[in-house]
């Protein structure tokens, strides 16, 4: 009988010597320092898939968090989403829209069920990237996310985004229209108003701090921006705008332009290549700027 026990202490202290020491089964998978670049891949093709006049879109930050790989190991995984502000009755279509966008290789496929009142979207992306997204057909708001997976955490993980050129007119035309109806101190990028005598540099100009694809500062809008599959780059530029209403109705609203979503506090639309979405953000009005692909 001791024989079989000491059979089980051995064959439990190769289990967990093999759960601490050997490399990961799948080649591709090995750390989270090689997921990064083709998250970033998938992301521009994702980004290009969801350009369409139809509806507006905002790039969310890279996201680096730990997760758990098996009992004994911590691992990290990397993800982006991309929020898709949609008129009602048109979630299925801006999914399937960007379904027909994404390469022929992801695989992409969009599923109705519930009699067609839940959508969920699945890509592969390929180096075990994922890109998902669930959702209800009477949504306005949709998150479509890219995702690595749970990965060992070994491997240099560079957050940087691509240099993403400067804001376009559009987004110091709008944060001009809602500072000039609301808070009438200067916007700051850090989530609080500045004084209105340090304006910094010019949103739009090219000059402030973020253009090139850092996460901003107090004189300059946080950018976002990822590389387009076809080349340059596509960006969310995004700024403070002043205290928000909870019941603020759109404005700033260019005439004639109807937004393809709002509610109290928040609005979304579309003008030409680029998206405007406004929400309100712990009492904060942030108004973000989309670009299509463009040119740094």
């Amino acid at each position: 009988m001791w024989a079989v026990g000491a059979w089980i202490v051995v064959l439990l202290a190769a289990v967990f010597w093999s759960v601490r020491n050997d490399a990961a089964t799948v080649q591709e998978q090995r750390d989270i320092g090689h997921a990064v670049p083709e998250l970033r891949r998938a992301t521009g093709a994702l980004v290009t898939a969801a350009q369409d006049e139809r509806w507006a879109i905002r790039l969310g930050e890279l996201r680096v968090d730990d997760c758990s790989l098996n009992p004994a190991w911590t691992g990290r995984r990397v993800s982006r989403d991309l929020t898709v502000y949609v008129p009602e009755g048109d979630a299925q279509a801006a999914l399937d829209g960007i379904t027909a966008g994404l390469p022929d290789t992801y695989g992409a496929s969009v599923v109705a069920a519930r009699g067609g009142t839940q959508l969920s979207l699945f890509a592969d992306a390929g180096g075990f990237i994922a890109i998902d997204a669930e959702a209800r057909s009477s949504d306005q708001v949709l998150t479509v996310r890219v995702d690595s997976g749970c990965r060992p955490p070994t491997g240099k993980v560079d957050e940087s985004d691509p240099v993403a050129g400067p804001a376009p007119e559009l987004f110091a035309g709008t944060l001009a229209a809602l500072t000039a109806t609301g808070d009438q101190r200067e916007p700051s990028a850090e989530g609080t108003p500045g004084p209105g005598g340090e304006s910094g540099a010019t949103p739009g100009s090219g000059s402030e701090p973020g253009a090139g694809g850092a996460t901003g500062s107090k004189a300059g809008p946080r950018v976002r921006a990822v590389t387009c599959p076809t080349g340059g780059t596509a960006a969310t530029f995004e700024a403070d705008a002043g205290t928000a209403d909870p019941d603020d109705a759109p404005r700033g609203v260019p005439d004639g332009l109807t937004p393809v979503w709002s509610e109290p506090g928040g609005w979304a639309y579309r003008i030409g290549a680029e998206s405007v979405v406004v929400t309100n953000q712990g009492g904060r009005l942030v108004v973000s700027v989309t670009t299509g692909c463009r040119a740094g």
